[in-house]
């Protein structure tokens, strides 16, 4: 279901977050880059989430083992409504699973076309703005004039510094310092960067944790910016007065562009970060931020994929497809015996997956015997199902009986017509033993 997915797309996009944070704390404390652990979570959050679904069990998690236990479906249930009194109302005939992950992949797809739509408006303005600049020159290097544009970076393939045009009233030091930024930023392919960032968020617009990953890496890709022009032997207080002086006067941000100074609270970060001096425990602050980026780096690995597919039908509120590993299987494995002929180990990195749940459950319907269900008897049957390499059910068997021999019949029946994408293992199909649980009640 697509609500699983964007559920799993946000607890990674939180936890490479958290990473980022703690390795910019770590890298920050030794004036290293800091932009590159915020572009490399922007791109994970949007690439895991995709390769987990385009190729499931790349990516298995640290606990994963080719040798795997038995693994156990949850149950199918069937449940027969006893006749319900005139105008009375059916708890979950106003609650429709299918149609509320429906509705997610449309707000989804809504949300990718009308950032689409912005991206495109503003680029389009920006070029009609662009026509309006007079070529220029600052400290003889060629440069574009805007009326209220810069100091900033333009352009993808070919970027060009663009400087307002009051940029000459600045004293010649200052104007300096502004310039080699906005070349550094050039030389870098800063812009480039932050350009692959935006269009990472343009498949994922509701993704909260995604803006904040791009606007911190935006305030980072300063920060290194601001770093490799100190490291030239510039001045840090001459530097800190260009900063202010420009940010007082500077326009709105221009797409995908690295501009000197931006709004208030980025300026004021960038100056504490340049004037803050070096920490006195910086070795276990690192340590400690270290660890922390680590643990969120496992914790990523070892996030379960959602094994639903997001275009599948949703299944009954009783039917979920999430999948568990056992504890331990019902036999040790034989080589004596074939793997058919009874439930015993297999190897496996890709568990199994019922796929035709709505099926399921009218045979279950049609499977539940008339005479138990006018009683209101029912029963829970646990049964052993081989899957073999087509998906199909090749053999099964009770593994725990219901007590009643007509629901351990039905049951046994509605095995027989499961049909599953099959276990694999190293890309190849497997076929693998699982346990699955059908129930029968009436309320």
């Amino acid at each position: 279901m697509v609500i699983v997915w964007i559920g799993y797309c946000l607890l990674i996009s939180g936890l490479l977050a958290l990473a980022a944070f703690a390795t910019e704390r770590a890298l920050g404390h030794f004036r290293k880059p800091v932009r590159w652990g915020w572009f490399a979570a922007v791109v994970g959050s949007v690439a895991l989430p995709f390769a987990a679904f385009l190729a499931p069990g790349l990516l298995p998690g640290l606990g994963a083992s080719p040798w795997g236990p038995l693994v156990e479906l949850s149950e199918a249930v069937v449940v027969a409504s006893a006749p319900a009194a005139a105008g009375a109302a059916d708890p979950a005939a106003w609650f429709d699973a299918g149609a509320l992950s429906a509705l997610a992949a449309g707000v989804w797809v809504l949300l990718v076309v009308g950032m689409l739509f912005h991206l495109g408006r503003a680029y389009r303005r920006l070029r009609l703005e662009m026509r309006t600049w007079t070529p220029g020159r600052v400290l003889g290097s060629p440069v574009l004039i805007a009326d209220g544009r810069g100091p900033a970076v333009v352009g993808i393939r070919r970027p060009v510094v663009v400087m307002p045009k009051w940029i000459p009233e600045l004293d010649d030091r200052l104007l300096r310092l502004v310039f080699l930024h906005e070349r550094e930023h050039q030389r870098a392919g800063d812009h480039r960067l932050f350009a692959v960032a935006v269009a990472a968020l343009v498949l994922m617009p509701w993704n909260l944790f995604l803006w904040w990953q791009l606007s911190r890496l935006r305030l980072a890709i300063e920060f290194d910016c601001d770093r490799r022009v100190l490291e030239r032997g510039e001045s840090p207080r001459d530097y800190a007065d260009a900063l202010i002086t420009v940010g007082g006067r500077v326009s709105a941000p221009l797409l995908a562009a690295a501009a000197f100074a931006e709004r208030k609270p980025a300026v004021e970060q960038r100056l504490r970060r340049m004037t803050e001096p070096l920490a006195r425990l910086r070795i276990p602050r690192t340590l400690g931020a270290t660890g922390v980026a680590a643990l969120a780096i496992i914790l990523v690995l070892g996030v379960p994929q959602p094994e639903a597919q997001m275009d599948a039908p949703a299944p009954a509120a009783d039917a979920d497809q999430s999948l568990e590993i056992e504890a331990s299987p019902l036999y040790p494995p034989d080589e004596r015996v074939s793997p058919a002929d009874r439930p015993t180990f297999v190897a496996y990195d890709t568990p199994p997956m019922l796929q035709n749940t709505g099926e399921i459950q009218q045979i279950l319907e049609r499977a539940y015997p008339r005479n138990l269900r006018d009683a209101g008897i029912g029963g829970r049957v646990e049964l052993w199902i081989y899957v073999d390499l087509t998906g199909a059910v090749a053999n099964h068997e009770i593994k725990t009986t219901s007590g009643n021999e007509a629901l351990d019949r039905a049951a046994s029946e509605v095995a027989q017509q499961m049909r599953f994408r099959p276990a694999s293992n190293r890309g190849e199909p497997t076929a693998v033993w699982v346990s699955q649980w059908v129930t029968f009640h009436v309320i």
